[in-house]
């Protein structure tokens, strides 16, 4: 099935971000290769995928595009034919990875050609489970977070959704519960609208549990209830944070500023998180503070989600500043490919004032080269 074809049949890009698709590859294979892979779910077969997911009449064991190295067909059938073991998948892996949404489409369509409960079946199943956190790897290595990141997994819905669910609510003892948080962004845009109580339930547990979950997951849950419009610990948050900025030295309630700007973000309220950026770039200079060259980063792409062009290319160049010093300690500085392919910044890059903020920032020069 052609990846243009199949990728049709996932949900619609979100108007915000027209360019979700550019992160998708920006990852290496060889980084999915290296994601631990997922045991098979326990006794609980998953519904198959709706049918307009992956037409039956094509064949699933077709790839869009041959990735270099082995095709995704060889290399699962390499696989299923050496007992389908967890440990043994990196090839099968690397090319999925190889071109991420062709290999979700080639699983979409091998899982919908497969019969119910065969072992192809079930190996399908397992290939799409531990490609789903590859993906997420994938994703992370981009160093860029935008809405729509991970509509391509939609492909493998129900099954993925249900996985992750399950990792995040009851996560298995060979899942680390540090990384809860990294399934976070997935089930945002797999999950839009409210699921089942019993899932609620469980997201509003851990939202809530501020003496055994650790914070950045409490407001990653926080900002998951908020988009299904139950937005109680998403206000006690924000309660929370805005006392944390009134008192205090500048440098704590300058970190406090860019906690809340950081929440209002996560809750997708564009506009509010601009407006504590820019109160924290006016305390940064009353007080000779210096901010961080991702903090003028993520100003610059709320701004630009905001509607605020003026102040987003100001926040570019601020950055650019920063970035164009040989002096900025190596563990600051960002990757031009940031810039080139995060979603949040495509209102920006018509302007010849984005390409010129880049260059000087990304000279040899500033690079120390």
């Amino acid at each position: 099935m052609p990846a243009d074809r199949c990728f049709r049949d996932a949900p619609a890009p979100s108007p915000a971000n027209p360019e979700r698709q550019a992160g998708f590859a920006a990852a290496s294979a060889s980084q999915a290769a290296q994601v631990a892979p997922a045991p098979p779910a326990a006794n609980q077969d998953p519904q198959p995928a709706p049918a307009k997911q992956a037409p039956a009449a094509q064949d699933p064991a077709a790839p869009a595009r041959a990735p270099q190295g082995p095709s995704i067909s060889d290399a699962f059938a390499a696989w299923f034919a050496a007992g389908a073991a967890a440990d043994a998948n990196k090839p099968l892996l690397a090319a999925l990875a190889a071109a991420p949404v062709d290999g979700l489409c080639w699983l979409s369509a091998a899982h919908a050609g497969a019969a119910d409960d065969s072992a192809r079946r079930k190996a399908i199943e397992q290939a799409e489970r531990d490609f789903a956190l590859a993906f997420l790897k994938l994703q992370r290595a981009t160093n860029i977070t935008y809405r729509g990141q991970y509509e391509p997994l939609a492909m493998l819905q129900p099954r993925v959704g249900e996985f992750f669910f399950t990792l995040l609510l009851e996560p298995p003892d060979w899942f680390p519960t540090t990384q809860r948080i990294e399934l976070v962004p997935a089930l945002r845009d797999l999950q839009p609208r409210i699921p089942a109580a019993a899932r609620v339930d469980g997201v509003v547990r851990i939202a809530e549990d501020e003496r055994s979950e650790p914070e950045p997951l409490r407001h990653a849950l926080a900002a998951l209830l908020w988009q299904w419009d139950l937005k109680e610990p998403g206000q006690r948050a924000l309660a929370r944070l805005t006392a944390e900025t009134a008192d205090g030295a500048a440098e704590d309630r300058l970190a406090a500023l860019l906690a809340l700007a950081d929440f209002h973000n996560q809750l997708r309220e564009h506009k509010a998180a601009a407006a504590t950026y820019r109160a924290a770039m006016v305390l940064a200079k009353a007080s000779k503070l210096t901010l961080k060259p991702l903090t003028w980063y993520s100003a610059a792409c709320v701004h630009a989600l905001a509607g605020d062009v003026e102040r987003g290319l100001a926040a570019v160049e601020q950055c650019a500043t920063l970035l164009a010093s040989p002096d900025l300690d190596s563990s600051l500085r960002l990757q031009r490919a940031m810039f080139d392919t995060d979603p949040e910044l495509a209102a920006l890059r018509g302007d010849p004032r984005f390409a010129a903020a880049l260059q000087r920032a990304f000279s040899p020069a500033a690079q120390g080269r």
